[in-house]
């Protein structure tokens, strides 16, 4: 619950609109349910344009919620360009009737750009989520967040498989010392040759 929340706060913070959504006015959430009461009041509605002749906004993604935005062309404040069907507009001013805003001024953006604050914001998220979950776990009987234990090669002593004992170093000694060549052997042969001639020639030790 904790990671989706997370998750949908930073996509909501990517896809917000500045400028007029930080007003106190009503806005689309509080005006589309029921506009009638409203009327003659300032308000700040923000939706996709479905229709551009004249320019007409849909406040829900189902198309629910359409008002006709009078002078809206007029009155952009961030593109010079006309608007596009598929455009996500925010528009201030005065709620003339139930379904009719005359514009004061026009906030625009393109879908495309919804699109990538949207999935940047969610790129974004997942990272911060796996970096959480990689360095930090749940203690149960202190339910709280604490940090992962960690080895000495810096990953998690979980899962790793048995640690080495103390009889695995010994066996590699005992291993290396089977790998040196064998000198006592010759040695001792020499040794065995040289005690036969010393006795052949009456204990005088051969050159």
């Amino acid at each position: 619950m904790l990671v989706g929340l997370l998750i949908g706060c930073l996509i909501w913070a990517g896809a917000t609109v500045g400028d007029l959504t930080e007003t106190q006015y009503p806005d689309e959430t509080d005006v589309t349910p029921e506009p009638a009461a409203y009327v003659g009041d300032e308000v700040t509605l923000g939706g996709y344009v479905v229709d551009t002749d004249p320019v007409v906004i849909a406040t829900r993604a189902s198309g629910y919620g359409r008002f006709t935005l009078v002078d809206a062309n007029a009155q952009l404040r961030t593109d010079d360009a006309p608007l596009e069907r598929g455009d996500r507009v925010t528009a201030f001013g005065t709620l003339e009737d139930d379904s009719t805003l005359v514009v004061e001024r026009t906030i625009t953006r393109e879908s495309t750009e919804t699109r990538y604050m949207i999935l940047a914001s969610a790129l974004g998220g997942l990272w911060v989520v796996g970096r959480f979950v990689r360095h930090w776990r749940i203690d149960r009987t202190a339910l709280a967040f604490v940090p992962r234990e960690r080895s000495r090669n810096g990953r998690s002593d979980q899962g790793n498989g048995p640690r080495e004992t103390g009889t695995q170093p010994a066996a590699r000694a005992n291993d290396s010392r089977a790998d040196q060549p064998q000198t006592d052997g010759p040695r001792t042969d020499a040794y065995s040759d040289q005690g036969d001639r010393t006795a052949a020639t009456g204990g005088e030790p051969c050159a």
